[in-house]
């Protein structure tokens, strides 16, 4: 039993170290029946694109590459998960797709006189170009897929779009970071940046490459019922909206697997700023919105406070004109200035709630400037 044990030790050891150092036990093939993919894209108000060429042999290669952990009679060793993501990132011998992507959008990047940063920014708009795989993201526990095979179907859920964005990030001299959530099921690439701007004070920023627009750094909000990340949409005045809703499900603590170390983002410093005016609007918008209609409830009662006393007091002049005598003529004047005391709150909140609208609606109207040209 013992030299069992310790056969099953060794293999274990040399299964470490042939993967950690990169080896691969099966040779990648010959490159056939290629295939041309153009990937189009937006950044900054501008539009962009490459043609690449990809090959179906590729494709079937890494398409059959093993894409779950096995435990050794069910024990997971320590650290398990981090060394199952790493497997997606790992470079093969005579594939160089990820480097000469990487490189291509680099060259348009400079070409267009984009600084470090920006090209960074590009190569993220460009993996959230590539379309969600909703067919697999409804499958029940779906298996990721390497970089190779996301750009083969240029389409792709959380999982697999991040292991291309952290590759081409890591080609590009970046330190790279893989956000782990397990209660959400989600997956997000994250960029070395300055600490203190960082996500979870890790030193890295989160970025979120499942749809377009999300900034580097910008941690979204879950949508509650499908919990797919959610971009920001702009908001309706107050008297053209149906309900406010800013709400969504905030994502909670992540498990953080460090890919590699490099160069930090620096534009972190504008977006967080900016981010900060919009998360500061949203909650002044939400106060005004609670207000709002808290002046709206008492109009309504105060208007049937008017309405019933001018009601009143008009009932009670009817019936001074009938009798001509003090009592019906004291009556009608207490009831009318009861009626006139109503009116006069009335108005008074009535213009409080109109001047409390149009600050909300300048305040929306800043709000959708910001994220119109946050998310360009």
């Amino acid at each position: 039993m013992k030299k069992v044990l310790f056969i099953i030790i060794i293999f274990l050891v040399i299964w470490s170290i042939i993967s950690d150092s990169g080896v691969e036990t099966r040779e990648f093939p010959q490159l056939s029946e290629p295939k041309i993919v153009t990937f189009e894209w937006e950044y900054g108000g501008s539009n962009y694109s490459i043609t690449e060429t990809l090959y179906k042999t590729a494709y079937e290669y890494y398409n059959s590459e093993p894409k779950e952990y096995t435990c050794l009679e069910g024990y997971c060793p320590e650290g398990w998960e981090e060394d199952y993501v790493k497997t997606f990132l790992k470079k093969v011998e005579g594939d160089n797709t990820i480097s000469q992507i990487a490189s291509d959008i680099k060259t348009i990047g400079q070409r267009a006189k984009l600084d470090d940063d920006q090209i960074v920014e590009l190569t993220v708009a460009f993996v959230q170009s590539i379309s969600y795989d909703e067919a697999k993201a409804k499958i029940a526990e779906p298996l990721p897929r390497y970089p190779y095979e996301v750009l083969y179907d240029n389409k792709g859920i959380c999982s697999g779009k991040s292991f291309l964005a952290a590759s081409l990030i890591r080609e590009l001299g970046y330190g790279v970071a893989l956000f782990d959530y397990e209660y959400e099921e989600h997956i997000a690439p994250a960029v070395k940046c300055l600490k203190e701007y960082s996500s979870y004070n890790s030193g890295y920023c989160y970025t979120e490459i499942t749809e377009r627009g999300f900034k580097i750094g910008e941690m979204p909000e879950m949508d509650i019922d499908t919990k797919i990340p959610r971009i920001r949409t702009s908001i309706n005045l107050f008297e053209e909206k149906n309900m406010f809703d800013l709400g969504g499900l905030e994502l909670g603590d992540a498990k953080i697997y460090e890919i590699v170390d490099g160069n930090s983002y620096r534009g972190i410093i504008k977006t967080a700023q900016t981010i900060q005016r919009i998360e500061t609007l949203e909650k002044e918008l939400e106060r005004l919105d609670s207000i709002i209609n808290l002046l709206e409830n008492e109009l309504s009662q105060l208007e049937n406070s008017v309405n019933y006393y001018d009601q009143q007091a008009e009932a009670a002049y009817r019936r001074h004109e009938i009798l001509g005598d003090y009592t019906s003529h004291n009556e009608y004047r207490r009831l009318f200035s009861q009626y006139e005391l109503a009116y006069d709150k009335y108005e008074s909140r009535a213009d409080e709630h109109d001047r409390e609208v149009d600050r909300y609606n300048n305040f929306v109207y800043e709000y959708n400037a910001l994220i119109e040209d946050f998310y360009k």
